[in-house]
This record gives structure tokens, C-alpha cells and sequence, in this order.
């Protein structure tokens, strides 16, 4: 139990979610009319490929992509793990347009499958109706519409633009997968010159900030990469549960 467990932990973060682009069932969603004439810096479409380690082995790989979609853009990622008996696949994608400088998702979608049981979950989100839909079932949820909404993906590219725009510290009203909002804090913490798979780079570092928090959470992002992630680090407990590295990287 314990095991899965920590790797699941894997995909409530890196899910950056957290990534080539999907080739899963097609959607029926449809872009909100929000024009995009030009991706502004933070959102320049990529494909990056990352080992995932644990305790200095590599247990899995996974790939992040950001790419246009209609008058907005699509991120999302892919991962596999593998660790002894345990084996974790999933894919994840979250739709957003950028609105007055804040990103407005409109759609988010995990799957998950391997050890245990597979798992699916969707995100619609009607920002003109201001109706939020969870599941395959679409069932309406009955929350307060808040403005500042994200999901568990298009807030990592939010941080990315606030980083891009100068700011040292991050507050996101972010939806879990279920539906459910909460508050996520973050904060840069320094700057380090990484060696990774990619190579060395120039990087800042962002931390998880907080009372009492359930997990360490630290990324770290290339200025010269347009803060593209290339290496991410969790804990529970301060044991550490999974080490992401950057291996490849593509400009589109």
C-alpha cells in the first residue's frame, strides 16, 4: 500500500501533469471565443521528455507538451512507472485560453491505469454560464463560480507567466480532480545552475509554502528555456517520494 501510495503522489503534481501531444479519444469540447494572436512569453509550445528517478534509479520516463488548441492552448503530459511488482501509466491534458493575463480552463481530463484500479476524471468548466461539470457524467457541481479558477495543470503554466512577469510569490485557487477548490502557495526560493540529462542550466527554484503541509514540493524552471520545468522534486515527511530530470526538449 505504501508503495503505491508514493507513486501515486507522482501525478498529483507532475501531471506536469504533470505531454507529447495526446493521440487519446477525442473530445467534443469546444474552445471559448478567446483570440490568441500571440503566445506571450511562458506560453511558447514545447515537447520535453524527463527521466523519473527515486532514491538515484530510474524508474520511469515521462513527456510534457504545450501546443495550440483552437484559440487557446493544450498541456499536458504522459507518464509511465515502473518500480518491482507496481506499474503506473496515465495521461493528462487541461484546454485554457489566456484572458487579460490569466489563463481560463475550460476543459481538464486524467486517466490512469495499471496496479490497482484504472481511473478517469474530467473537468468542464463554462466560463460564460459559470457552470463547473465533474466527471464522464458531466453533473453539475454546485460551488460559487470563483474567477480565478484553475486545474491541476494550466496553474503550473499560470506560475510560469507570473514568473516570466517578474513575481516572486504565487497564490492559485486551483481545482482538484474531483471538483473541489484549494488554495496552493507558492514562492521562488533562489536560483541554482543544474546538471541534468539535458545538460546544465540556469534554473530558478520554486517552493511550496505553507502551514502544515502534507507534501515538499520543489520545481525548478529555465529562465533560457522560456521556464520551461526541468527537474521537480516531492517528499511526504521529508522521505523523498520521486526525482524528475529533464532529458530532451523541443521548441515548436
Amino acid at each position: 500500500m505504501m508503495m503505491n501510495k508514493q507513486w501515486r503522489l507522482l501525478a498529483s503534481f507532475f501531471c506536469l501533469s504533470l505531454l507529447i501531444p495526446a493521440q487519446a479519444q477525442q473530445t467534443t469540447v469546444t474552445a471559448p471565443a478567446a483570440a490568441v494572436s500571440q503566445a506571450p512569453a511562458g506560453l511558447k509550445p514545447f515537447s520535453a521528455k524527463y527521466q523519473v528517478l527515486r532514491s538515484g534509479k530510474v524508474h520511469g520516463e515521462a513527456e510534457r507538451y504545450l501546443k495550440p488548441w483552437g484559440q487557446g492552448f493544450e498541456l499536458g503530459y504522459k507518464s509511465k512507472i515502473s518500480w518491482l511488482i507496481f506499474k503506473d501509466e496515465r495521461h493528462e491534458r487541461s484546454r485554457f485560453v489566456l484572458k487579460d493575463g490569466h489563463l481560463q480552463p475550460f476543459y481538464y481530463q486524467l486517466k490512469r491505469w495499471g496496479t490497482g484500479p484504472g481511473r478517469h476524471y474530467e473537468l468542464n468548466l463554462d466560463w460564460t454560464k459559470q457552470e463547473l461539470l465533474t466527471g464522464k457524467e458531466k453533473a453539475a457541481k454546485p460551488l460559487e463560480w470563483d474567477k480565478q479558477w484553475l486545474d491541476q495543470l494550466s496553474y503550473h503554466s499560470q506560475l510560469v507567466l507570473e514568473l516570466a512577469a517578474g513575481k516572486t510569490e504565487f497564490s492559485f485557487d486551483v481545482l482538484t480532480r474531483h471538483g473541489d477548490p484549494r488554495s496552493y502557495q507558492y514562492k521562488v526560493t533562489g536560483e541554482e545552475l543544474l546538471s541534468l540529462p539535458a545538460g546544465q542550466l540556469k534554473t530558478i527554484r520554486v517552493e511550496r509554502v505553507g502551514k502544515d503541509l502534507d507534501k515538499q514540493v520543489v520545481a525548478w524552471v529555465a529562465p533560457e528555456l522560456d521556464y520551461l520545468l526541468v527537474k521537480l522534486w516531492q517528499a511526504e515527511d521529508k522521505v523523498e517520494q520521486f526525482d524528475v530530470q529533464l532529458q530532451s526538449y523541443q521548441f515548436n
